[in-house]
């Protein structure tokens, strides 16, 4: 066996048992990669995948764990060749990073804007998604972090390392009755139509609960995973909208007003999510220090091969 059927085998679980699509994905033609699958049967001398003729439906037991020491093979082969380029050239390289709507529009943009000027030479891509697609293209070796408010439970092989609080305002048209309100409540709130993130955000669930929890029912009229898409559902009246207080600029929405929400709802955490195990290039570490200067080293390090959380009390976190 070889590491090209292995990653075979990988891309056809990834791309939902669809052999044409692992085959597009890897720039080899279909046939190719059946072939490889085929090779890999017979040495191993049992079938991976369930089968009616030429379709394939599922994945036998076998092939479970085949496909998860695969993965483990391939990541490690992947680790070698970082370390590989390390020392040929640190400051070349790729780096993908997936992450939110809002945090690439709103946290990260100077944070890439220095690491660009520091490395030129390193490709940089950007993937973006819910917290749980990002955390997924980073268990499948698709991005080497992730950048994320808390993130649903974590697969067996990621970590995560808390960064930041993230405080919540509510935000509201101009002249808006609420912002007479002193002090706001959540009585007050549910009197108006509500405005909040889609349903596979974690900040849709916290406010949720808060609501629940006064016994309290508001109307939502609007979910989306685009702050700025709701923003300007804001600003037609449709609703007020209750986001991470890092979504307000000031000057880009002039036309709105943002009124302090911390004393009602809990704070959230944005954190690193990686994938235990794997080999951060230099220039991986050193995004890591540009984004969030207090995480050291050893924060990194403990996630990456001891723990798969770092404790940091979110008291602890410098608020963003």
């Amino acid at each position: 066996m070889n590491l090209r059927q292995l990653a075979a085998m990988c891309e056809i679980v990834d791309r939902g048992l669809r052999i044409s699509d692992a085959a597009q994905a890897t720039f080899r033609a279909q046939s190719s990669v059946t072939r490889q699958i085929q090779l890999l049967e017979s040495e191993l001398g049992f079938e991976l995948f369930v089968r009616n003729r030429n379709k394939l439906l599922g994945i036998t037991p076998q092939g479970e764990k085949i496909l998860r020491i695969a993965r483990r093979m391939l990541r490690d082969a992947e680790n070698m060749r970082r370390i590989g380029k390390n020392v040929a050239d640190v400051e070349k390289g790729e780096f993908t990073i997936a992450t939110t709507h809002t945090h690439a529009r709103y946290v990260l943009p100077p944070v890439i804007g220095e690491f660009i000027r520091k490395y030129p030479k390193v490709k940089l891509s950007l993937r973006q998604g819910n917290p749980g697609q990002c955390c997924e293209l980073v268990a499948l070796g698709k991005a080497d972090l992730a950048i994320c408010t808390d993130p649903p439970e974590l697969a067996g092989e990621l970590a995560q390392i808390p960064c930041y609080r993230l405080y919540r305002s509510v935000i509201t048209p101009l002249r808006h009755p609420l912002i007479r309100v002193k002090p706001l409540t959540l009585e007050a709130l549910a009197q108006y139509p509500l405005i909040t993130y889609d349903e596979a955000f974690s900040g849709r669930h916290v406010v949720e609960k808060t609501f629940s929890d006064k016994g309290l029912n508001p109307t939502i009229v609007l979910s989306a995973a685009d702050a700025d898409v709701s923003k300007v559902y804001v600003g037609m009246g449709l609703g007020i909208a209750i986001f991470a207080s890092v979504v307000f600029d000031p000057k880009q929405d002039a036309k709105l007003h943002r009124i302090d929400a911390r004393h009602l709802f809990k704070p959230g955490s944005l954190n690193l999510v990686i994938r235990r195990y794997s080999y951060l290039r230099t220039y991986m570490v050193d995004f890591i220090r540009i984004f969030a200067p207090k995480i050291d080293k050893g924060s990194i390090d403990d996630v990456l091969f001891k723990k798969r959380t770092a404790y940091i009390p979110r008291a602890n976190l410098p608020e963003l």
